[in-house]
């Protein structure tokens, strides 16, 4: 007599959950506190302040740009305490990516990681083009775009090849080793910070503080400290967020940290607070010095202390720039080749990118792939058009970062088994029925808490409309509460064993939720177009080819095989 066990069916496989292998790993751990910190530091430095907060300031927001920056701040801190918590529970590389494996499924991870390479395969370019643009504008006075000029057919014109230089000079850095990008980072973020504080001095000596409220856009006759008004300020937010895409950096760098469950939570806090009050400080200080309508885009914080007649500090933020986005650009392909690992080695993408090299414990063939897809990016598209294509992705993963810190607390079915027998009939609910219950309170959640992100996004405040967001939040908020009196948290959420556990589970992660939905529907079509374009190629690349792969489906079938011949040897030595 044999049993029946088959493999997971095609509606499992979408929604089985990856286990924690623990803390073995190919890659080299060797990073401590304090590199954990520079490279979550070096990431967000050069991604919002030389790049982007020129241009929120110019079209978005206004000198209200620091108050954009005030609100990211506060939904990135949620997310920080979602990041923190998970990092203190799981040692393993691919961020968001695996908490979404082990929380929400198969399928929800492949679209989450793909969320995750677009924004990271999206702004490796973007700051390539940014830094070319810069280092031809202000150090060589255009040479390198005369000389295409004069030399290139028109049809070439578009390509940066200063551009694709530099991301081949990450892409050498990044196979050298950890290290080799540990220590760069570390003398970079030195400069990047004593430029970065030069240049806040000279704006707060030179500038005027009628450039704050007072002049006025002779093209369109905005003016006030909120020009764009409060959308305007909300939209800046959202598009800051792009600030804090190095949250991402720290923690998928989990299998190459010595002690990540006890380093990770507090580098992602303190790189976090370090950046967002350099974020602020810097924002006001761009829009005391200059009238915030004659930024210029990609070069607007130069060009504003070149226009004033101050060479030697625009020659040391020059310098800093320079370092700066070379050294964000770095960390970028560092994490997104993280990332890309951790897909191939659950075998959702293509197995040779997770191979490993012995002598430099860097996926190689990742690496090299990684940097040709950015760079192509950097061909295809122009600055301006990848600067509106950031954001979603990264909003969208915090969301769901932060309801797989509620998943993954809540114990949904402790205490609920029992066995009827003759003597205890079943006088419980079933193990299900607690399930069951967690699933669908969570799925109201979900259902309500988007309703009124898009209310408040959308509509126009009004007394009505007002009326019924409030009964949609407090409707959210029971949804919550249930959650908290019906669901107990898992053991280790009380026992002290986990080096960080965040406060106020789950209202702190529904609040991130309802506060990164909004943020994420006010962002421009252009981003919600590319999440959802992340999404389609995630899908096809997972049911193309992951769901034949999945390392996660190989090993249930091989415990099956196994469990299977055990079963059909007892039954044969029983005959």
């Amino acid at each position: 007599m044999g049993y029946n066990c088959r493999p997971p069916g095609f509606l499992e496989r979408l929604v089985q959950r990856r286990v924690d292998y623990g803390s073995k790993t190919e890659l080299n751990r060797c990073l401590t506190l304090f590199p954990l910190i520079i490279q979550g530091l070096a990431h967000m430095l050069g991604a919002g302040i030389f790049v982007i907060t020129p241009s929120i300031v110019q079209t978005i927001a206004g000198p209200a740009t620091c108050i954009s920056y005030l609100i990211s701040g506060f939904a990135a801190a949620l997310s920080v305490l979602c990041y923190s918590d998970l990092a203190a529970r799981y040692s393993c590389t691919g961020s968001a990516y695996v908490y979404t494996y082990f929380s929400l499924g198969e399928l929800a991870a492949a679209i989450t990681g793909f969320f995750l390479i677009g924004e990271l395969i999206i702004q490796a370019p973007m700051l390539t083009l940014g830094l070319a643009d810069n280092i031809d504008t202000f150090l060589i006075n255009g040479t390198i775009g005369a000389w295409q000029e004069s030399y290139f057919p028109d049809w070439m014109l578009h390509t940066d090849f200063l551009a694709i230089g530099i991301m081949v000079i990450f892409m050498v850095i990044n196979i050298v080793g950890i290290k080799a990008v540990s220590f760069l980072n570390i003398a970079i973020a030195a400069v990047s910070v004593t430029s970065l504080l030069i240049f806040c001095v000279v704006a707060l000596m030179y500038g005027n503080s009628d450039n704050l409220y007072k002049v006025v856009n002779p093209e369109d006759g905005r003016t006030g400290f909120a020009p764009y008004g409060v959308s305007g300020i909300i939209t800046g937010a959202g598009t800051a967020f792009f600030a804090f895409v190095g949250l991402e950096s720290v923690v998928t760098l989990a299998e190459e940290a010595v002690n990540p469950k006890r380093d990770l939570p507090r580098a992602t806090a303190g790189s976090f607070l370090i950046v967002l009050v350099l974020y602020m400080l810097t924002a006001f200080s761009i829009a005391y010095f200059q009238p915030w309508y004659e930024l210029t885009g990609n070069t607007g914080l130069i060009g504003s202390l070149g226009s004033r007649g101050l060479p030697i500090p625009k020659l040391i933020v020059t310098g800093g720039l320079i370092f700066t986005v070379f050294s964000c650009g770095l960390c970028t392909l560092t994490t997104v080749v993280r990332v890309v690992y951790s897909i191939a080695e659950d075998g959702l993408i293509f197995s040779f990118l997770s191979a490993v090299n012995k002598v430099t414990q860097i996926p190689i063939w990742n690496v090299v792939a990684c940097t040709v897809v950015g760079t192509i990016g950097s061909i295809v598209y122009d600055f301006d058009t990848l600067s509106h294509m950031i954001s979603g992705g990264t909003l969208s993963v915090f969301v769901i970062t932060a309801l797989a810190v509620i998943i993954l607390s809540f114990d949904a079915s402790e205490g609920y088994e029992q066995l009827t027998t003759e003597e205890t009939p079943l006088t419980a609910p079933p193990q299900r029925s607690k399930k069951v219950l967690f699933a669908g309170l969570m799925s109201t959640f979900m259902v309500i808490t988007t309703i009124l992100a898009v209310l408040i996004a959308f509509t126009p405040f009004s007394t009505s409309v007002i009326v019924f967001e409030v009964f949609l939040g407090v409707s959210a908020l029971i949804c919550l509460i249930l959650v908290r009196v019906k669901i107990p948290l898992k053991r280790d959420e009380t026992d002290g064993s986990l080096s960080f556990v965040s406060p106020g589970k789950p209202f702190v992660q529904g609040l991130s939720i309802l506060v990164n939905l909004v943020l994420l529907f006010h962002l421009e079509v252009k981003a919600l177009k590319q999440l959802a374009i992340y999404c389609f190629v995630g899908m096809i690349i997972y049911f193309g080819y992951g769901i034949f792969f999945s390392k996660v489906t190989e090993e249930k079938q091989k415990i099956l095989g196994d469990d299977s011949i055990s079963l059909d040897s007892q039954d044969n030595s029983t005959e």
